[in-house]
């Protein structure tokens, strides 16, 4: 008997590692997965029912979405009891703020039971539409409330609005009870299925990002296997559709801002129905690892841990800072958070532009003279005393900028005296090492737990109160970027909810010694555990950068995830 075909396509990453650790155990399903919210989901479940699905699964809003637009049976997931006491307590130890859950009544019944079991401080407000997000955030932010749980599209709503958000994830429970439905539903629709697949045999396949507009600019046919979904906006799509009708020549466009670059190309098809329009999009692959500038645009406020009185301090000089009629400058040791906190002072301030970040080191050829919008930050950052060269090409570029209304913040491990100087009487705002911030280091550690469960789908959520007197009694030398690391083992490793005191001491600090420490081979170690190792070292060197990680080990990032879960 062969197996069922069932398309999962989840609203957000870190599904996947689950999907895929469930996955081996369904013998009789073979299961494609691919991350895609919404609209983003439809166009990946109709690529699925292309492609030969049986079954999809989705769930919430994409699920429902995916069932009016496809003739396949589609499983919803949903979210069960032990999905919320996760997330609750996950929201529970990340910090004092004010917190919020917000979704349909099938959600918060279940939430507020348990909220009020456990005697926890977490709003939880019920809607009956989907048009009531916005109105409801605007009002918990009102009220003070700083961070909100929910589905992928609350939380994408309260990021537009400043707010943190906590996705509330599905666990191994609700996706076995999807992946029993998915059976359940494909022997019942089986011989319907059989019909559409044999017509889907006929269609051609085309390999390429392509779209396919009728004579009245409708979408006839769309497939993005590279970039997920249509990379230029519907509206950008009609002008470039508007050129070719009018010129009657095929166009090609570069759009070189972004990254990667890629080109989008249109040409005429002549139908008996009249005028298509067919486009292609193709990335253009340009490798510059040694680029001394990147662009971004924060879209909401970075969450700033300043329970210590240091950090306190620091957001409050940010706070008040004058804003583009001061300069700044940030002085702290390395990985202690300055660009976190300049691109914080650009968000505060209610600045529109971008956020260009100067590596001041990697100075070495004059830049072009850069043309930046309004309400722009330029960040200057140094990890290091920069040699005099450097130091006059970045007076160059801070001369070179010709926007009227630019804000210039430096971060530097010490205050320069010429940066000082070209910079005018800037606001000098020395933050503190990791160190000297006891008080943030359990808030730390429990927003990486965050980040890590929401990411990778690592299991603990907590630390007992002994485990976490000792990451705070240490010292983090290399502050943030080895608490980063050393979390990140602490949550790999462990398959628990609660991370105990006996883990923290089994897994040594990281020694800062100025040198690159030789990794410790132990003859008698297995394969497997000898390659986590490597991989784990790697890592560390990378300042767990995944993707330059897989890339030095010579293996792709999925590669690279699956084997440190295993």
């Amino acid at each position: 008997m062969r197996k069922v075909k069932v398309g999962f396509i989840s609203p957000y990453e870190a599904m996947l590692p689950l999907i895929d650790e469930l996955a081996v155990e369904q013998n009789d399903l073979e299961i494609t997965r691919a991350v895609g919210n919404l609209e983003a989901g439809v166009a990946l479940a109709l690529e699925m029912e292309r492609n030969g699905a049986d079954v999809l699964i989705s769930r919430g809003g994409t699920a429902k979405m995916i069932r009016e637009a496809v003739s396949l049976p589609v499983v919803e997931i949903h979210i069960s009891g032990y999905d919320l006491l996760r997330s609750i307590m996950l929201a529970e130890g990340h910090s004092n703020e004010l917190k919020a859950l917000i979704g349909f009544p099938n959600i918060t019944m279940g939430a507020a039971s348990i909220v009020s079991l456990l005697e926890l401080k977490l709003e939880v407000v019920a809607l009956s539409s989907a048009t009531e997000v916005d109105n409801v955030l605007k009002g918990l932010k009102g009220r003070g409330v700083k961070q909100v749980l929910g589905d992928v599209v609350t939380i994408d709503a309260a990021a537009k609005l400043g707010l943190s958000g906590l996705l509330i994830q599905s666990g191994r429970e609700t996706l076995l009870e999807a992946f029993e439905e998915a059976r359940r539903l494909f022997w019942y629709a089986e011989k319907n299925q059989q019909q559409l697949r044999s017509l889907e045999m006929l269609v051609d396949r085309w390999q390429k990002d392509v779209v396919i507009l009728a004579e009245d600019g409708e979408v006839l046919f769309e497939r993005f296997p590279s970039f997920q979904e249509m990379p230029i906006s519907h509206i950008e799509l009609m002008e470039l559709r508007t050129q070719v009708l009018a010129s009657r020549t095929a166009l090609v466009k570069l759009h070189g801002d972004v990254q990667p670059p890629f080109f989008v190309s249109g040409e005429l098809l002549e139908d008996r129905s009249g005028l298509l329009t067919a486009w292609t999009f193709e990335s253009l692959s340009l490798e510059d690892n040694h680029s001394a500038f990147s662009v971004a645009q924060p879209a909401r406020l970075p969450f700033i841990v300043s329970e210590s009185a240091g950090m306190k301090q620091v957001r409050q000089l940010i706070e008040n800072h004058e804003g583009a009629e001061q300069s700044l400058v940030l002085v702290g040791e390395n990985s202690t958070g300055k660009q976190t906190l300049a691109e914080y002072a650009h968000v505060f301030h209610d600045r529109k532009g971008l956020v260009l970040t100067v590596e001041m080191a990697k100075l070495k050829h004059p830049l072009p003279v850069f043309q930046l919008p309004e309400q722009s930050t330029l960040v200057l950052a140094a990890d290091g005393l920069m040699e005099s060269s450097n130091i006059r090409l970045t007076e160059e570029l801070i001369q070179s900028f010709q926007s009227a209304d630019l804000q210039i913040i430096a971060t530097v491990p010490v205050a320069h005296e010429r940066i000082v100087d070209v910079l005018g009487s800037p606001l000098v705002v020395q933050v503190p090492p990791i160190r000297e911030r006891a008080a943030d280091i359990p808030y730390l550690v429990n927003q990486l737990l965050t980040e890590y469960h929401q990411d990778l789908g690592t299991q603990p959520v907590r630390l007992r109160e002994e485990a976490m007197a000792l990451l705070t009694d240490h010292n983090w030398p290399g502050n943030l970027t080895e608490m980063k690391s050393y979390v990140r083992q602490l949550a790999l490793a462990e398959k628990s909810y609660v991370i105990e005191p006996q883990a923290v001491k089994a897994l040594p600090f990281e020694k800062k010694d100025g040198a690159t420490p030789r990794l410790p081979l132990n003859p008698t170690d297995s394969l497997k555990e000898i390659e986590r190792q490597i991989i784990e070292q790697v890592l560390k060197e990378e300042n767990d950068n995944q993707t330059q990680a897989a890339k030095r080990l010579g293996i792709n990032r999925a590669t690279l995830w699956r084997k440190l879960k295993d």
